[in-house]
């Protein structure tokens, strides 16, 4: 049985108000900044990152700040830079089946199992693959256009490890370093996809994809067990995602560390992005989550965005929602990764939208 809200209300405003606030910049003031949203790079990860550089990513100021912002053509043209449409013939594929997951032990991060593969020629659609993973309703799907070119893609699941669980979460909303999830648990399994790529990876491990989808359905009882609110409150507060673990955060792209961190999946993305993304907090979005189907929001010319729209049939790059009401949640993309449902609990997200849930959920059921 969930907790209810208003259990966590006094605990919430005690806990922000003890977080501690860095203003430390260690690289120059911001710049090319355009309402908000940084758009220049003044770093990379191997030489500026979290675990020899810290109050650099504890300074707000140094990265865009603007998720909630009303789309101006003038200023945001970069954010609707790269659409597609999606082609729902799925030939004769279908999401596998994996019978067998790993458990990932305490911190086994890599541990997947067995891949399944899909083999695809140039003039093929990516929809229709994805993976089931036998716990219950739980499974990942893509949705999208031509494969462009040949391409071998896999697919691998792990449990999520014990230290991804809550219980091993942060309270407080810290990232020590110890930890993957700071104060956000994941919901169910981890799925690993690969062989989507069009481009070399880059030099902080991301391998940049044709733009697609990717749906991922939840189990009721996973998401229970993190104690947070609704699914329809967690999504209007931006507390409940499809994630993207980065691996670059701790300066080595190469490898899964505790000083790497689970964050939104838009946050891997090339096309509609500044160059110089939040990638190290779950929050570091543009836009706000659509509420509602996948199936919906391709229908629709609604996007995450206020103000920015796109033509029924396409999708954007960076969109982002859920359905509470299939336990589903999406994400518009272009790069290959780790992913997996990421929540918070009831404490954050409670305090973070307690004022802004019902304009929330009217504009966005325009």
């Amino acid at each position: 049985m969930k907790n209810s809200p208003l259990n966590f209300l006094l605990v919430s405003i005690v806990s922000l108000s003890s977080v501690n606030v860095y203003a430390a910049k260690i690289l120059p003031p911001q710049a090319n900044a355009i309402a908000g949203i940084r758009t220049g790079a003044d770093f990379d990860w191997s030489t500026t990152n979290i675990l020899n550089n810290p109050a650099y990513f504890n300074a707000a100021s140094n990265f865009f700040d603007g998720d909630d912002i009303t789309y101006d053509e003038d200023s945001h043209g970069f954010l609707n830079a790269k659409k597609m449409n999606v082609n729902f013939n799925k030939g004769a594929k279908s999401k596998k089946f994996f019978s067998d997951i790993p458990n990932a032990g305490f911190k086994n991060y890599g541990q997947f199992g067995a891949a399944e593969h899909y083999n695809l020629g140039a003039s093929d659609t990516v929809t229709g693959m994805g993976g089931q993973t036998g716990n219950g309703t739980e499974n990942f799907e893509i949705f999208g256009g031509s494969a462009s070119n040949g391409m071998n893609v896999s697919i691998q699941f792990r449990t999520k490890s014990e230290a991804e669980s809550f219980g091993y979460h942060d309270f407080h909303g810290h990232h020590s370093n110890n930890s993957l999830i700071g104060h956000s648990p994941l919901v169910g399994n981890v799925m690993r996809l690969h062989g989507m790529g069009i481009q070399e990876a880059t030099s902080d491990g991301r391998v940049k994809t044709n733009p697609f989808a990717l749906e991922s359905t939840y189990t009721q009882a996973d998401f229970d067990a993190t104690y947070s609110l609704t699914e329809l409150e967690e999504l209007i507060n931006g507390c409940l995602f499809l994630g993207w673990l980065n691996p670059a955060i701790d300066g080595d792209s190469t490898s899964i560390s505790d000083g790497d961190r689970w964050v939104h999946a838009v946050q891997g993305n090339y096309d509609n992005m500044p160059d110089n993304p939040n990638r190290f907090d779950e929050h570091g979005v543009i836009g706000s989550a659509y509420i509602g189907t996948l199936e919906n929001y391709i229908a629709g010319t609604t996007t995450s965005i206020d103000g920015l729209t796109k033509v029924a049939g396409e999708i954007r790059v960076g969109d982002h929602g859920g359905d509470p009401e299939s336990n589903t949640v999406w994400a518009i993309i272009d790069h290959n990764s780790d992913f997996a449902v990421v929540p918070e609990p009831s404490t954050y997200a409670l305090f973070a939208g307690i004022i802004c849930l019902a304009t929330l959920v009217v504009r966005r059921r325009k």
